[in-house]
C-alpha cells in the first residue's frame, strides 16, 4: 500500500504542476464512493443481503408468540349439577391469553441455510469493493482524460497562436512584394482550422469534466495551464500482481456465491432428515380453563417427515445450481487473472509508446520552428511551413494522450489486481 500511495502521489506532482488548479485524483474518488449511484446500489444490496442473513437465522430460533381476545356474548349459560357448584358454560364476557414457546431442536436443512444466508452476504459485503474499484478505475479514466483534454486546449491555442503569427509573416511578405496573395489566403485559412480545432478541444474538455462532476458530485476546477508527464519507469514483475485469489475482490465474491450454492445444495439434500420441535403453551382466562383451575399449560414434542417428487427435483436444481456457481467462479478466476496480465502488458507498451511521442514531438516542434525560419527568410515554402506546424500540433497531441494513456494503466493495473486507488486513511469499503 506503501508503494501505492507513493506513486500516485508522485503522478499527482508531475500531472498538477505549475499554474493547474484541478483538484487531486483523491479527492474525485472520495466525492466519487459518497456520491456515485453504483456504490449506492452495492451498499443497499449488502444491507439488504445481511437482513435476510438474520432473517434465516431467526426463523430458527426459539419463537414466542402471546395471543389474548376478549369475547362478549348477549346472554351467559351455565350447567347446574346438584350438590356442585354451577359450571359456566358461555360467559357474558371473557379475558382468555396465551403464551406458546417453539423451540426448533433438530433441523438441519433450516441450519445450513443460515451459513448459506452468511456465505451470501459475504458475498455482497465483497461485491460493494467490487463495485468500488470499477467506479474508481472508470474516475481514473476520466480525470487522466481531463487533465490530456486541458492540456490539449493548451496545446491548440499555442498552435493557432503559431498560424497567427504565421499569418502575419505571409502578410507582410505580400506587402515587400517576396509572397503571393495565395500564401496569404492558405495562411489565413490554417489559422480558421486552428480556430476549430480549438473549439472542439474545448468542448471535448468540457464533455468529460461534465462527466467526471456526474460520476462524483465535484466540480473540475479547469483554470490555468496543465503540465504533466511520467517518469517512463517500468512496473515490477508481473508475479507481483498476481495476487492471492481472496485479494482480488471480484474473485472473492465469486468464491463466496460459490460456497452459498453449495451450501444450498447441502440444505436441499438435508430435507430429507426429520425435523424435532418442542413447544408448551400456557392459557389463563377469566372463567377458568378447567373447573377450579384458572390456567393450564400443553407441551408439545413433534417430529416431522414428508416426502414428494418435489423434493428429488429441488435436489437436482440445487446441485445445478451449485455446478452454474462454481463455472462462475472459473470464469471470474480466469477474467481476474486476465485483467493483470492485460493490464501490466499495456502499462509496459504505454511506456514505449510515450517516449516515442515525447521524441516525435520534441523532433516535430524543431522542425516547425526551422520550417518558419526558412519561410521568413524565403527559403522554404508555404506550404512547407503548413506541413510542418501540422506535423508538430498532431505530434504533440499524439505526445500529450500517451502520456495520459501511461498515467492511466498504472492506475487501472493497480485496480486490477485488487488495490484501491485511495490511501488507507481514506478508508475502504
Amino acid at each position: 500500500m506503501s508503494r501505492l500511495r507513493m506513486l500516485i502521489a508522485a503522478a499527482g506532482a508531475l500531472w498538477a504542476a505549475h499554474a493547474s488548479a484541478l483538484q487531486p485524483l483523491e479527492e474525485f474518488l472520495r466525492g466519487a464512493r459518497a456520491s456515485h449511484p453504483d456504490n449506492a446500489e452495492a451498499e443497499a444490496s449488502r444491507r439488504q443481503t445481511d437482513a435476510a442473513a438474520d432473517g434465516e437465522l431467526g426463523r430458527a430460533l426459539p419463537r414466542l408468540t402471546l395471543r389474548g381476545t376478549y369475547t362478549w356474548s348477549q346472554y351467559d349459560s351455565a350447567l347446574e349439577i346438584p350438590g356442585l357448584p354451577p359450571i359456566t358454560l358461555t360467559p357474558k364476557e371473557s379475558w382468555d391469553g396465551s403464551a406458546t414457546l417453539d423451540v426448533p431442536l433438530v433441523d438441519l436443512a433450516r441450519f445450513t441455510r443460515i451459513a448459506s444466508a452468511r456465505s451470501s452476504a459475504r458475498a455482497a459485503a465483497t461485491g460493494t469493493s467490487v463495485t468500488d474499484l470499477q467506479v474508481q478505475a472508470r474516475v481514473a479514466q476520466g480525470y487522466y482524460q481531463l487533465l490530456a483534454n486541458q492540456a490539449l486546449v493548451a496545446s491548440s491555442r499555442r498552435a493557432l497562436a503559431v498560424a497567427q503569427s504565421s499569418l502575419r509573416i505571409a502578410e507582410q511578405r505580400h506587402a515587400a512584394g517576396a509572397a503571393p496573395l495565395l500564401d496569404v489566403d492558405r495562411a489565413r485559412a490554417e489559422v480558421e482550422r486552428n480556430v476549430q480545432q480549438l473549439a472542439a478541444s474545448e468542448l471535448q474538455a468540457s464533455v468529460v469534466a461534465r462527466a467526471l462532476q456526474s460520476a462524483t458530485g465535484l466540480s473540475p476546477e479547469l483554470q490555468g495551464e496543465v503540465a504533466f508527464g511520467d517518469d517512463l519507469h517500468e512496473e515490477p514483475p508481473l508475479e507481483q500482481f498476481q495476487v492471492p485469489d481472496d485479494r482480488i475482490p471480484s474473485l472473492a465474491s465469486a468464491m463466496e456465491s460459490r460456497r452459498a450454492a453449495e451450501q444450498q445444495a447441502s440444505a436441499q439434500r438435508l430435507t430429507l432428515v426429520p425435523t424435532l420441535r418442542a413447544g408448551v403453551t400456557e392459557s389463563v382466562n377469566n372463567v377458568g380453563v378447567l373447573p377450579g383451575h384458572k390456567a393450564s399449560a400443553v407441551g408439545v414434542v413433534a417430529l416431522t417427515w414428508s416426502f414428494d417428487l418435489t423434493t428429488l427435483a429441488d435436489i437436482r436444481a440445487q446441485d445445478a445450481a451449485a455446478d452454474v456457481a462454481r463455472a462462475r467462479e472459473q470464469r471470474a478466476r480466469l477474467a481476474a487473472r486476465d485483467a493483470i496480465h492485460d493490464a501490466w502488458m499495456t502499462v509496459r507498451t504505454n511506456v514505449a509508446r510515450s517516449r516515442s511521442a515525447r521524441v516525435q514531438a520534441q523532433v516535430s516542434s524543431r522542425a516547425s520552428e526551422l520550417a518558419l525560419e526558412r519561410y521568413r527568410v524565403g527559403d522554404a515554402t508555404q506550404l512547407d511551413l503548413l506541413q510542418a506546424q501540422r506535423d508538430a500540433f498532431a505530434a504533440d497531441a499524439a505526445r500529450i494522450q500517451a502520456d495520459a494513456d501511461l498515467v492511466n494503466s498504472r492506475s487501472q493495473l493497480r485496480l486490477a489486481a485488487g488495490e484501491s486507488l485511495l490511501s488507507r486513511s481514506g478508508g475502504t469499503p
